[in-house]
Parts: C-alpha cells; structure tokens; sequence
C-alpha cells in the first residue's frame, strides 16, 4: 500500500485519528477529529493529548491512549470537546514508528475515535424499552401471549395465567398443548382465529367461550398479530387476551331486559306512549291504539293532548306533566277522550326517559278504569244500604245520626228523634213458611216504614229484623208518637206471603229527648233498650227513659260479677228432697244452684240463670253443678249408712248440648268421684230436643252409655213429638209445677194433662215425677193417677248441703232403711 494510500485512508476516514508521540504530544489530527471533538488542527498540535481531551472528573493518572502502558487497545469513553461538551467515543490505539528522519527510531501511537453517542442513545433506549417491556409484561391487567400457529404457547404473563385459573405462566404453557381442543369451548373457534390471521394478519375483538383450569366457562376477547420470519411466513402470533365474563353477562342481561321491554311495550294490556320533550309522540302500543282508536304511524310526531286531552283538563294534563318530570314520577285518576269522542275515566301514570342522566321524554301509561269506577259506585252503594230492601244499611244510618246530633248543637230550634223497630213473628214466617217468604215480609215491611215518613227522614235496615228511623225536624212529642202510631197501624195490616195471609206486629223504641247525647252509638243503644223493653211487656211502642238504661248497667254488672263467682266461690248448691208418691220414702234430691253475692246477697235463680243462659256462662256453671253434686252425693254414700240408694237429679241447659263437652266432664266426675253412674240423673227440658234432634239425640245416647238416668223436665209445656220421645233414651217424664200447684185457668184441664203424661209414660214405660206438690190434696191424687215421685215445699224447701244431710239422717232415724233401692 502506497503512502499516498495511507494518507487519503488518513485523511478521508470517518473515524476521528490522531497521532501523538511517545510523550502523549499531538503530531498530527485528520479533519474527522476536528468534526468530533470541535478542534481545529493547528489548535491540537503540539498539544498534549491527555490535556486536551481528558474530562476535568475523569481520573488524571492512571493509563490510557496518551500512554503507552494502556492495556487495553480498545475501550468505551468520555472525551472532552474543544465546546466543553462531553462526548462518549469508541477509542482504539496502536504502535507506529514516526515519520521522517527525526523519528530516530522511535514510536508514536495511532489512536483512533469513534462518536458512539447516538449508539449509547439508542442502548438506552432500548434497555428503557426493554425493562417497560417487562413490567409491562409482568404486571399487565390484560393478558398476554405468544403462540404458534399450530396451537402451543410459547410465552404468556402472569395475567394470562390468572385469567385462565394457573398458579403461573409455566404452569399454563405445560398444560396447553393443543389450544384447539384444549381451550375453547365452540369447536373450530381456533381455525376462525387463524384463517382471520392468514388473510388480515391480525384479530381484533375475537370474542369467545374458553374453559380455565377448573372447568369453568368464561368470555374473552382477543386482539393480536402475525409476527414473520426473515422469509416473511407466519413465526408466532402474539397478542393480549381480556376477560369480558361480567361484560357479557352485563350484555346478556341487557338484551333480556330489552326484549322484555320490548315484548312488555308491545303486549303490555296498558296503553302507553313515548313523548319526547317537545311533546310530540315517538311511539305507541297497540293497547294505545286500541284504547284511544289512532294509529301510532298516524300520530307519532304529532302532540297527543290535542288528541285526547278534553278542553277543560288541558292545564291539569300540564301541571301532570310538570309534575312528573320535577318529582320522577307521578299517577292520577283523570279524564280522556277517544277518537269516537267517548269520555273515559282512566288511570294514568307517567315517568321520565333517562339517558345518560338526562331526561328525554316521558312515558305514559294509561288504564281505562270504567269498569272499575262503575264497580266502585255500585260497591259504595252496597257498603252504605242493604241489599235486599235498598235501605240504608247501619252504617250510613249512623253517619246519618251522627250529622243529626251535630246539627243539634248547632241549632238551637232543630229536634230530631230516632225510632227502633223490631219486626214481630219474622223468624216464624222463616220457619214456617221458608226464607223467601221471610224476604218479601222484609222488602213489604220497609215499603210500610218509608210511606209513614217523609222524605227528610232517615228509614234503614241494621240487620235481621230491626229497622231504625231518624225523624227530623219535628214540632213537638206528639209528631213522633203520631209517625210511630201510623208505622203500628200499616204495620198490622195483612201480609201476603208464599199464598198464606199473615199478620205481623212490631216492636218500637223511641228517643225523643236526643240533646246531650256524646255519640250516635248512645242515641241507637237508648232506643235498642226501649225496643226490647217494649218487646218483653208486650207492648206496640216504648219512649225511653233513664231508668231503663240503668236496668242495663245493672245486667252487665250483674253479668260482670256472675264471671267472677266461679273464681271466688260464691256459687252453692241447695239440694231438694224427692220423694215416693206411694209411701214418702226419700228416693233423691234435685240439685238447684244458688249465688252468695258478697253485696247483694242471695241471688234468685230467675235472676242470674237466665243472664248465663244469653252469656254462654251457663257452660262452665253446668259443669261446677255437676261436679259439686256428684262430690256430694259421694260423700253422703260413703258416710252415711243406709245412704247408699240416694239418687242426684241435675239440671242441664240446652246450652251445653252439644259440642259443648258435656259427655267427656260427666265421664270425668263420674270417674274421679267413683260414683255408681245409676245414682246420677240428668234433667234436659224438651227445648234441648226440639233445637237439634240428631245431634241431641246422639248426645243423650252417649250419656246413656255411661249408666246415667235421664229425665224430660218441665215436660207437658212444650211441644214433644211422640215418635222423637219413643227413640230417646230417657228414664223420666217430669210434670211441670204449673199442672201440679193449680196456676192454671183451669184445674180440670190441668187434671185430664196429667192422665195423659202418666198414661204416655206407662206407654213407654218410664218414670213419672210431679214437682210443685204442696198439700195432701194433691199428693193423694197424684197416688190415684199413678204417679211415682214427687217433689215440692209440702216435703221439703231445697236445703244446703249440711242440713240435707241432717234430712238424711232424720230420714233414716224414722224409716229404719226404708230408703228405696231402686232407681231414683
């Protein structure tokens, strides 16, 4: 190679030369170490190289390409410019003899300069790159991967792992050798993802059904590329998987409520209709149509109101409107009109569109309620007047009075009475004739009541056969008693019911004085009392008066006490003796309740026997009566000797048959006390027969089959059909007193009764036994006719239990043991 050669070579190369001498003297600089370093020739010359080019903070000592102890013949560096910039160069160096005659044998040093500034530019960036890569990678939310085109992983990140349920990216890979079959769920997803890839070279949002690890099915989404080779095929896909599961799922129930939307605007029964906020309608239902009669393509962006809006409720349609878009959402009852001009009632109910927050139109939705409010007229109509005779029922009456009383304290001049009126021989009618026939006595009898009245007044039905009139504006007393005499008189008149002509009177109560009343409930109870006061004497019409309603406090006091004699022991039993009519040999005792008031004293049974009769207290009463009585009865048995024959006779209400467990408590004390069951009779009037004949029947069997006597008391004074006292299975027919102690018209005909009871009863082979015997007279014609007990003051007033003993006792002293051993 030529000098000339080294020199150009020298000269034109791009790297920055310079050669120095032994001593680190600058001999000589080519034009590219100018460019580099910012230096001109003549300035570097002569120049020491490690002055020049050294940074003031790189190490001064130490070797490099000034000296030639440097190891290192090539190295990466900082070198300072002649601008005082920094400049990281590439430096490389090497031994060369001096030019020239003056060289004198000796070395120098080429050293050579590259600027790799940009390159170490670029080496940061990409190592930046590469650690953002990583993170990237690493902690990426989304998945990411690479795959080979026939289906294996080759890369994925931890997110990946963590989407498809492994503990790790290696994991994941290991498991997946054939994504195809292994990963998704639709056979041949994988060949879709890959014949988009040949064509376009990449996917974007291929959705898709995978399954994890455990089975589970979930939604991703892809989006990758093709990554190629040098020879421009296929080398890998890489790509990054998101899971949409909650997205789809969000999706899905999104699509279901729209078809529910649409299928419920579509086939919704209710007429409803989008306006936007212009007013205008976007759409309508067929309910719409069909409730309305236009078309939705015939009036979609056309205003509704003047539609079906009536004029006179136009500014109501606008405060609704308002309304519904300031409170969210409002409902009204209204009035529309349809295309044939028919007004309709309808519901109506209107709520905002909300898109994205912001209101958009209002839907309404209409109901035609005809039908309803028809209904509700006809309902309210009913609520307030019966049925069947189209008065007003209780309640509108007592609204009625309740207006009435405050007109009366308004008003000074305005009087106004009321009037209860209890229908005569109703329930006899039902029975006898059947409900129908009850119906028209009803109807008729109302028809009667309002023609006595005039059109001011108030005439209602309160249920059953009670009827209540309001009489108002009146002069004077005399007004009222003359309505109440005319209803007495029409009422009287002849009914023609179910063919037969009937005769039916009526019990009236009457409040005159009505100021000072508190409430409608006193003025209807005052006039109650009066009525059933009426009813009790016998009398057609009652004004009240103060001492009535008092008898009714005293009642319910009475009543009050009555529930707590039980608990407190008031209650006792007196004890009758009943006796042989042929010898007057002790066979009994009747047991007849008494009440020890602690204030009152000595109750009478007339008084109390009856309020537990109405109260239902008769029940636990009876059976304190039977258990007292069977105790008793044991006791004398078991300590008196002789006694053993005595028999007990207990009274028994219809009110304790049956259900009510009358057989159950007599087995019970018959049970508990030990008593022979023969001993025991139980006395039912022939009211308990007459009530319920299958039912009492039953009962009286059942009691029977426990070894109990049974007797018909007061028998003779009700009505007994033959036929039901051959299939009772009774022991004893007991004459009522009044037959007996003459309180009849007539002794003759009360004498031929008795015949005829000992004659039906020699018939059917029972027992006979007359109470109310109170002389010799007529015991011996008791003993002419056959009767077998008698019982009553000429042998004995009802006892307490202590002296009956004594009878007992006095009994036996004087007859030895004549006490009869037979049935009682």
């Amino acid at each position: 190679m030529t000098d000339d050669t080294y020199r150009r070579l020298f000269s034109d190369t791009p790297n920055a030369i310079v050669l120095r001498d032994a001593e680190g003297v600058i001999l000589k600089v080519n034009a590219s170490f100018e460019r580099l370093f910012c230096i001109k020739a003549e300035d570097a010359v002569g120049k020491n190289l490690k002055s020049l080019l050294l940074p003031p903070d790189h190490p001064a000592d130490g070797p490099g390409e000034w000296s030639d102890e440097c190891i290192a013949s090539r190295c990466e560096t900082r070198r300072l410019r002649g601008d005082g910039e920094e400049v990281e160069v590439s430096m490389s160096f090497f031994s060369a003899p001096l030019p020239g005659a003056d060289g004198n044998g000796k070395t120098g040093a080429f050293v050579i300069y590259r600027d790799i500034t940009r390159q170490k530019q670029n080496d940061a960036l990409r190592r930046s790159a590469e650690i953002k890569y990583k993170s990237i990678f690493e902690h990426s939310l989304n998945g990411i991967f690479q795959t080979t085109p026939e289906g294996g992983y080759i890369n994925v990140n931890p997110a990946l792992a963590r989407i498809y349920g492994f503990a790790s990216p290696a994991e994941l890979i290991e498991h997946f050798k054939d994504i195809k079959n292994q990963l998704y769920v639709e056979p041949g997803r994988r060949d879709d993802f890959t014949k988009i890839m040949r064509e376009r070279r990449e996917v974007t949002n291929f959705e898709s059904q995978i399954r994890k690890k455990d089975g589970e099915i979930i939604w991703i989404t892809e989006n990758a590329r093709a990554v190629f080779d040098e020879n421009r095929d296929i080398a890998y896909y890489e790509g990054t998987v998101t899971d949409i599961t909650e997205r789809k799922r969000a999706e899905e129930a999104l699509e279901v409520q729209r078809a529910r939307f649409s299928r419920l605007f579509a086939n919704s029964p209710q007429a409803i209709a989008l306006i936007d906020l212009n007013r205008n309608v976007v759409d309508c239902n067929k309910a719409f149509e069909n409730l309305f009669g236009y078309r939705a393509e015939d009036i979609k962006g056309f205003g509704m109101r003047p539609l079906i809006v009536p004029d006179d409720l136009l500014t109501e349609c606008e405060n609704f409107r308002n309304s519904v878009l300031a409170d969210k959402s409002a409902h009204k009852e209204t009035l529309r009109r349809r295309r044939s001009g028919r007004i309709i009632p309808v519901s109506v109910i209107g709520f905002p569109l909300e898109v994205n927050g912001e209101t958009s139109g209002v839907f309404y939705i209409y109901q035609d309620i005809s039908e309803r409010k028809a209904f509700e007229e006809q309902i309210t109509h009913q609520a307030f007047h019966d049925a069947l005779t189209g008065l007003p029922n209780r309640t509108l009456f007592a609204e009625r009075l309740e207006r009435a009383l405050e007109r009366g304290k308004r008003r000074e001049g305005y009087n106004f009475a009321v009037l209860m009126v209890d229908l005569n021989k109703f329930k006899a009618v039902n029975d006898s004739l059947g409900h129908q026939a009850g119906d028209e006595l009803l109807v008729e009898f109302s028809k009667r009541l309002r023609a006595c009245v005039r059109a001011v007044d108030t005439v209602a039905r309160l249920g059953g056969d009670e009827f209540a009139v309001i009489l108002e504006e009146f002069a004077s007393s005399g007004e009222v008693l003359g309505v109440a005499g005319r209803i007495r008189n029409l009422i009287r008149r002849p009914y023609r019911l179910a063919g037969a002509e009937v005769t039916a009177g009526a019990s009236i109560g009457v409040v005159l004085q009505t100021r000072g009343y508190a409430s409608a409930d006193n003025v209807l109870r005052d006039a109650d009392i009066a009525m059933y006061r009426a009813k009790e004497r016998g009398e057609d019409c009652l004004v009240f008066d103060k001492k009535m309603h008092l008898d009714v406090l005293e009642t319910i006091n009475l009543e009050t006490d009555l529930r707590a004699a039980l608990d407190r022991d008031e209650l006792t039993l007196h004890y009758q003796p009943i006796v042989s009519v042929e010898d007057e040999t002790l066979t009994s005792f009747e047991a007849l309740i008494r009440w020890e008031h602690p204030n009152r004293g000595l109750v009478p049974p007339d008084k109390f026997i009856p309020l537990a009769e109405e109260s239902g207290l008769i029940v636990p009463i009876g059976e304190w009566v039977i258990t007292e009585a069977c105790r008793t009865l044991r006791e004398w048995v078991d300590t008196i000797p002789g006694a053993q024959g005595v028999g007990m006779s207990v009274n028994v209400s219809s009110r304790q048959f049956p259900g009510r467990g009358l057989v159950r408590h007599v087995a019970k004390t018959l049970a508990d006390t030990g008593l022979d069951p023969s001993l025991l009779k139980l006395e039912v009037t022939e009211s308990v027969i007459m009530q319920d004949t299958a039912d009492a029947l039953n009962e009286l069997h059942r009691l029977k089959a426990l070894g109990v006597l049974i007797a018909i008391d007061d028998f003779g004074t009700g009505y007994s059909s033959l036929s039901y006292l051959r299939r009772m299975p009774i022991d004893h027919l007991k004459i009522d007193r009044s037959f007996i102690s003459g309180g009849g018209d007539n002794p003759e005909e009360n004498l031929k009764i008795i015949k005829s009871i000992v004659s039906l009863a020699r018939t059917l082979n029972l027992k006979i036994i007359a109470e109310g015997v109170e002389n010799e007279k007529q015991l011996e014609g008791l003993r002419l006719l056959g009767c077998d007990r008698a019982q009553g003051y000429m042998f004995s007033r009802p006892k307490p239990r202590a002296e009956a003993r004594e009878l007992i006792a006095n009994h036996l002293e004087k007859r030895g043991t004549g006490i009869i051993q037979t049935d009682n």
